[in-house]
């Protein structure tokens, strides 16, 4: 975490300083990133970063939390599943709704692509314990709520649907990602359309496993 200084910044100056380190990173990666630079492009000194940040990992892997966070405060709305919407109507209304929004902070999305396909290498592991401990927490609410309103069956532990639902959509995104990055594109320069038949087949694929009245064994 940023020493106590950097949090007495203004939130206009902490975002600024964030958004160059992320601009850093995704042009250069992590080795090649370089302090001073992100420190000029946020307009402070290169010693100042230094009173925010022990090291550079240390303002990387707040970036990555920091990205979280923001998508979370700024689309987590579209997550809340009401008491009589269907999880899997909810699946297929967010994603169209996010993908349409994601343009608005391209260089955070293609960030945080880059750290769920493993760019940054030995920093993957702790920057995807913030990031999963995240989404765990916000498919494990969509699950109970899933449960509730009788469009998730009842009869699987919410755990081992966890372990089903962030599976299959990982591994998805991995695939939507890495299929546009062989195009020599981002996620973010397609449109949800190119996507979305594959998209209605991954929440098939999690409907038929998760939601009620498909229980084969009793």
């Amino acid at each position: 975490m940023p020493k106590k200084t950097f949090f007495n910044l203004e939130e206009k100056k902490q975002d600024k300083i964030i958004r160059s380190a992320i601009s850093e990173f995704t042009k250069y990666g992590f080795e090649r990133a370089k302090m001073d630079t992100i420190a000029k492009n946020a307009n402070v000194s290169k010693g100042s970063m230094y009173q925010y940040f022990d090291n550079k990992e240390e303002l990387f892997l707040f970036s990555v939390k920091w990205s979280i966070d923001l998508f979370y405060k700024r689309y987590g709305r579209y997550l809340n599943l009401k008491k009589d919407m269907n999880i899997f109507d909810l699946f297929y209304k967010d994603a169209k709704i996010i993908w349409s929004q994601m343009m608005e902070e391209r260089d955070m999305v293609i960030f945080i692509q880059d750290v769920l396909l493993g760019k940054y290498k030995n920093l993957t592991d702790k920057s995807m314990s913030y990031i999963m401990d995240m989404v765990n927490k916000n498919t494990l609410n969509m699950i109970q709520n899933g449960k509730r309103n009788g469009s998730i069956r009842k009869d699987i532990d919410d755990n081992l649907l966890l372990i089903f639902i962030t599976g299959v959509s990982l591994k998805f995104k991995e695939h939507m990602m890495n299929s546009a990055r062989t195009q020599g594109k981002d996620i973010v320069d397609e449109g949800f359309e190119e996507n979305e038949r594959e998209i209605k087949s991954m929440i098939e694929l999690l409907k038929n496993g998760m939601g009620e009245n498909r229980c084969l064994f009793r």
